[in-house]
């Protein structure tokens, strides 16, 4: 009987460890790298992309919860952290294409060449979302002739 109690008690310490281990990373936004977007079709990218928003979303209530008050982003991302603008960016740098401005907070208005751009990548990968995300960027900035 005295075995069980303490391999209980054992079992309810390590619990509670391990929770206060892994309590300050529940709520942290994944951002992510160029390179873990590399590869992925455009369903897994969307579901990135997703994944993010509704992360910011989240963290909102949360601050809301707590304080009584939204914050004052309003739990937007920044556009640079959305994963189909961090292909997009990678691409615009890799051929030089000029006339994009994505370093302002919030850039992606409803008008403009971002806008488009990024319009025309979602519109590919809505229709074909087994195609690479890379391969509909390109195509995007075909159909856009923004390259050669």
């Amino acid at each position: 009987m005295k075995k069980i109690v303490i391999s209980c008690l054992f079992l309810g310490i390590s619990a509670a460890v391990l929770a206060l281990y892994v309590w300050p990373y529940f709520y942290q936004i994944k951002h992510y790298a160029l390179e873990e977007l590399i590869g992925l079709t455009c369903d897994e990218l969307g579901e990135r992309h997703e994944e993010v928003i509704f992360a910011y979303h989240d963290a909102a209530i949360r601050h809301f919860n707590r304080t009584g008050a939204f914050p004052d982003d309003l739990g937007l991302p920044q556009a640079n952290d959305l994963p189909y603008v961090i292909l997009m960016e990678q691409f615009i740098q890799d051929n030089d294409l000029e006339g994009f401005n994505l370093s302002k907070p919030h850039s992606l208005s409803t008008s403009g060449p971002e806008y488009e751009f990024f319009a025309e990548i979602t519109r590919i990968c809505a229709a074909s979302p087994s195609l690479d995300a890379l391969q509909a960027v390109d195509q995007a900035a075909q159909n856009l002739n923004l390259t050669d």
